[in-house]
């Protein structure tokens, strides 16, 4: 009278499917990407573009070859020439607009003056270097944009 429904042996098998069904094509990542905006202000911050949750960066501007937390493959981004190009723009507009400034109130600075802007213009495009290569970084990853493999 105890009537406990047996189990099939289809029953244990069904408990390890997942759901929804992971796609195995190999042209679908693993990992997913957020909008543009999200990726690129994670990137720009330094953070992984597609979780947010690790660092891009394993030094000043060497780069994970893959996320500590998502997989997604970081290194593979061929990020080499752009990020100094978008920090050389902004930062001749910035620097411009200050010596512009500078001449227009009728200011004229001495050697000192010359050096401290220099300094100034060398801390700035560090700063910005890193922030240019971490978007450059996020819109690649979003594109979907690898390196080629050599050979």
């Amino acid at each position: 009278m105890n009537a406990l429904p047996q189990e099939t042996p289809e029953e244990p098998e069904r408990a390890r499917e997942v759901w929804p069904p992971r796609d195995t094509r190999p042209d679908v990542p693993e990992w997913t990407m957020p909008d543009w905006g999200v990726a690129v202000w994670r990137g720009m911050r330094g953070m992984c573009p597609s979780c947010g949750a690790a660092p891009i960066f394993d030094g000043y501007l060497r780069v994970h070859e893959v996320c500590g937390n998502c997989r997604a493959p970081l290194g593979a981004m061929p990020a080499d020439d752009a990020p100094p190009y978008v920090a050389m723009l902004v930062m001749v507009h910035l620097i411009g607009f200050v010596v512009v400034l500078i001449f227009h109130f009728g200011l004229s600075p001495n050697m000192v003056g010359y050096g401290f802007l220099l300094l100034l213009l060398i801390g700035a495009c560090l700063i910005v270097l890193r922030i240019a290569k971490g978007g450059v970084i996020a819109i690649l990853l979003k594109l979907g944009r690898k390196r080629e493999a050599l050979g």
